[in-house]
């Protein structure tokens, strides 16, 4: 089996090998778009005899995590001929795939997984959960007419709809660049779009969004504050005359039901994409960690896959933040997923803990914890459309996090002058309760 890179001469094999795999026609459009991406990804395959039998793509982004971008290789495109599988050719061109990803700087990698224990097997674990919302007739959102600010249906390439987009940078988020958006343009070609705009005239929200057989279906939803959400969610609602159905999807950790009329509506929840920390040293070197008073910490790395990530760590977290490899005995020790989900908060620190997933000290372990951000991640569409929906789980706590026990943090944070907020979390999405007292100084 020889893994090679893909050129130009491939380009037709590759394209009739994915529709072949993915079971849709080659049409000339689907040409003209599979040749933009084509060439800005990098292309791997297996070819025997000038034959390409499997081939996968690595695309370009870069993507916000916790406030910092960082260069991201999206794995996309993964086939096989049905005659050549089973025999190995996929884990070889992920094996490639990481180590060319390790070279390009790429310190992340996402995947939308046919299968969840697949990858994982390969060191992906799951970024966050997908939650359908399908709303009844009687559960759309009240049709309340605006009284600030304006909303209006536009096309996808306007300007307003960019504007809003880039003004939402949270973690987790795709920065999209032109070539994508077009990309997107040509997907949505037979979409709705509308924007909404503040008393200002800036625009703060839009809806991405198709209506067939009397149920409407959202693609993108992107709003910027509580005033936009509700003026989509009206605008949703103003629809009554023509639908039956409505679907939402959200993130989870967004709470979106919380924001409809009727709370209990059905929700269906799926893990959704993947993500893969690539270079363990050059990643938490560049991790925005919460510094605080510092610590030193050892973590061992299990990661067969990418050979230079199977070690043992030292992770200074001084002013300057360094990570080298080192020969000493590990404090913490743990798997590349587990590393991964930790580190982009699909679950809460203490569930790692909990279940076993992290091996050393308790007492370090949850010094661990307290260097860790919180915010978590949004709803991923990385390589084909992208929602993210604010909500609680986006409150921004400024202010170290202090462990309580296993499962509450406590975090401080100025609230008003000679003032603090304290606010107990069981998870960073739940506000349990709060009180102001002024003795914090």
């Amino acid at each position: 089996m020889t893994i090679q890179l893909l050129t130009d001469a491939e380009f037709e094999q590759a394209l009739q090998l994915s529709c072949y795999a993915f079971q849709v026609n080659a049409s000339e459009e689907r040409r003209a778009a599979s040749r933009v991406s084509w060439n800005k990804a990098i292309h791997y395959g297996e070819v025997v005899n000038g034959n390409v039998h499997a081939k996968l793509d690595i695309l370009p982004f870069q993507v916000t995590v916790y406030g910092k971008r960082m260069a991201m290789g999206g794995i996309a495109g993964v086939a096989s001929y049905p005659e050549y599988r089973r025999k190995g050719l996929v884990k070889k061109l992920l094996i490639q795939a990481l180590d060319s990803m390790r070279t390009q700087g790429q310190l992340l990698s996402y995947l939308n997984p046919f299968s969840v224990p697949f990858y994982r097997a390969f060191g992906w674990e799951i970024l966050c959960d997908e939650i359908t919302y399908t709303l009844k007739k009687h559960q759309l959102p009240k049709a309340t007419p605006l009284t600030k600010g304006t909303l209006s249906r536009v096309p996808f390439s306007d300007s307003l709809v960019r504007d809003v987009y880039e003004r939402k940078q949270t973690h987790g988020m795709l920065d999209r660049e032109s070539w994508w958006w077009e990309e997107l343009k040509r997907k949505y070609k037979s979409h709705s779009t509308a924007v909404y705009q503040d008393e200002g005239g800036n625009p703060t929200a839009y809806i991405v969004y198709q209506i067939q057989e009397n149920h409407l279906e959202v693609e993108e939803m992107i709003y910027n504050d509580l005033n936009g959400l509700n003026a989509l969610l009206s605008f949703i609602g103003q629809h009554d005359s023509m639908i039956e159905t409505a679907e939402l999807p959200a993130a989870s950790a967004d709470a979106l039901h919380y924001f409809l009329p009727d709370p209990k509506t059905k929700a269906e929840a799926s893990p959704y994409f993947m993500a893969r920390i690539v270079d363990v040293k050059a990643f938490l070197t560049q991790f925005p960690f919460l510094v605080g008073d510092g610590g030193h910490y050892t973590i061992k790395v299990n990661d067969p896959y990418a050979t230079w990530n199977q070690a043992t760590f030292v992770l200074s977290l001084e002013e300057n933040i360094s990570c080298e490899p080192t020969t000493t005995a590990p404090q913490l020790e743990m798997s590349i997923q587990t590393l991964t989900g930790l580190l982009l908060g699909y679950q809460r620190p203490t569930f790692h803990l909990k279940h076993g997933l992290i091996n050393g000290e308790a007492a370090t372990i949850r010094a661990f914890f307290g260097h860790l951000p919180n915010e978590a991640p949004v709803y991923l569409i990385l390589f084909n459309k992208k929602i993210s929906l604010p909500g609680i789980a986006e409150l921004q706590l400024y202010g170290k996090f202090f462990m309580m026990d296993e499962d509450k943090y406590v975090s401080l944070f100025p609230l008003a002058p000679g003032k603090r907020l304290q606010r107990v979390l069981n998870n960073p999405a739940d506000l349990l309760g709060y009180f102001v007292d002024s003795s914090f100084k």
